[in-house]
């Protein structure tokens, strides 16, 4: 059997994708099958659900998704068997698809063969029925002559050719009953056996999780810092265990949730591991030199940011941020730009001093009267930053809107410390698994030593926060060229 879905709404409107495959994850993830807008879709979630062939039926479930999966309007709350027809959406508005089970066709039937011929059909090509002969006369010789004794006649030779036809098959059905009843017998074995390992597995499992929770809560309650990446890993147990919960004795799922289980883990040790960098050294070395950047377009909207002050000399300093956060979407430069440096109140005039090539970045030069206090400094040029390495993000996610953000003209701008880990590296991306909001755009990212690696710039849409994107520190130096 083949899964059709037809996109009814959404960017992928009016589209058909057809699987042949058991297994069919949905979302916006890259390596889903059933792939949505990463960015205009934002209903859908990283993995929304999936649909499994079992047996003839397609059996789809949500995977705690967001905002919820619906059948021809009504949410779903646990498995649900599909027909051709329901219509699937991804949230209370999100994009809708129409699900058809394609069946294959059946190979066509054998002629039949002719019906025998009865009496009085005409055969084309026989001859026509005449009497038969009349018996020849006997002499009298012929009559008294003795008889010869008769053989077997041909029933007896029938009957006795079926009889060890019989024998010969009973023997056969005999051997092959036996078979059976042996293969059958291996089989509920076998069945039994891999039950009661599944069930073993399951065990197991449950067991590790349970463990794995109580690590993330020994961890939660001693480090603040890391307070959004470990919620969001006590989230991913609490599924996994409901899910590991509700699996039947299915070996392909428990395998699934055995490979999910281990990522979780892995998470769990670079916690641990981001859990003992010097958080107040970090914040103290580096603090003085972040800058809560407000930025006012043409059109009178304001907005803010993070930036970093790199360099500095009796006339004021130069600030590091995104150049999405000076330059709006299309293009226009901002009209006015101020600076507020963590734990000040006095707002500095700054100016876009240079803007990146090839990178999200901007230089702004700062007039301040003798200079401006400047990060610890820049990690090494390739220095090669590895997957679990911890981090933190030091900047104003949600800039003043935060509790008692709007106070910063009383009590001075205070900036956010947040731990976290590197998740992945590219040549120009830097990807992290920790928490940013808008605000926190132009943070730097810094390593244990509190040196920058990174410049903040975005996050995944649908991780709410969780996955966040930023500038390898290359091109910082890049930018600071003259």
């Amino acid at each position: 059997m083949r899964a059709q879905f037809t996109f009814l709404s959404g960017t992928r409107a009016g589209q058909t994708d057809v699987f042949g495959q058991a297994h069919i994850g949905i979302g916006r993830h890259p390596q889903s099958e059933l792939k949505f807008d990463p960015d205009q879709d934002l209903d859908v979630s990283s993995r929304h659900a999936t649909v499994t062939l079992i047996d003839d039926l397609y059996v789809l479930r949500d995977l705690g998704s967001t905002n919820g999966t619906y059948i021809n309007g009504r949410k779903i709350s646990g498995d649900h068997v599909l027909t051709s027809g329901e219509t699937i959406r991804f949230g209370p508005s999100g994009p809708e698809v129409r699900f058809t089970a394609i069946t294959p066709p059946r190979p066509p039937e054998q002629a039949r063969s002719p019906e025998p011929k009865g009496p009085g059909t005409v055969v084309f090509g026989a001859k026509p029925d005449t009497p038969p002969p009349p018996p020849p006369k006997l002499t009298p010789e012929q009559l008294r002559a003795p008889r010869p004794t008769p053989g077997p006649g041909t029933n007896t030779r029938v009957r006795v050719a079926v009889a060890t036809q019989t024998k010969t098959l009973r023997n056969t059905v005999i051997g092959l009953f036996s078979l059976v009843v042996v293969l059958s017998a291996a089989y509920l074995w076998q069945a039994a056996d891999t039950g009661r390992r599944l069930t073993e597995q399951r065990r197991l499992l449950l067991g590790q999780l349970d463990s794995l929770m109580s690590e993330i809560g020994s961890l939660a309650a001693g480090s603040e810092g890391l307070k959004a990446a470990l919620d969001s890993a006590q989230a991913e147990a609490e599924r996994l265990k409901q899910q590991l919960a509700g699996t039947p004795n299915d070996a392909r799922l428990i395998n699934e949730l055995r490979t999910r289980l281990d990522a979780a883990m892995r998470q769990q040790r670079t916690l641990a591991g981001a859990a003992q960098m010097d958080a107040r050294g970090i914040a103290g070395a580096n603090r003085d030199a972040i800058a809560l950047v407000f930025v006012q377009f043409p059109s009178g909207q304001v907005y803010t940011g993070t930036g970093f002050a790199v360099r500095t000399d009796p006339n004021g300093g130069y600030v590091v941020t995104n150049k999405h956060v000076v330059i709006d979407s299309n293009g226009v430069p901002a009209a006015k730009i101020g600076v507020v440096f963590d734990g000040t109140r006095q707002n500095f005039r700054a100016d876009v001093d240079k803007l990146a090539d090839h990178a999200d970045l901007a230089l702004l030069r700062v007039s301040v009267h003798r200079g401006v206090p400047v990060i610890k400094g820049l990690a090494d040029s390739g220095r090669r930053l590895e997957m679990g390495e911890p981090a933190a993000v030091l900047g104003f996610p949600l800039g003043i809107d935060i509790a008692g953000g709007r106070d910063w003209t009383e009590f001075g701008a205070a900036a956010t410390l947040t731990l976290g880990t590197v998740s992945r590296t590219l040549p120009d991306l830097l990807q992290l698994d920790s928490y940013g909001a808008q605000g926190a755009s132009g943070s730097p990212i810094l390593d244990k030593s509190g040196l920058v690696i990174g410049v903040l710039y975005g996050g995944q849409p649908g991780s709410g926060g969780r996955i966040l994107y930023a500038v390898p520190v290359d091109f910082v130096r890049e930018l600071l060229q003259p």
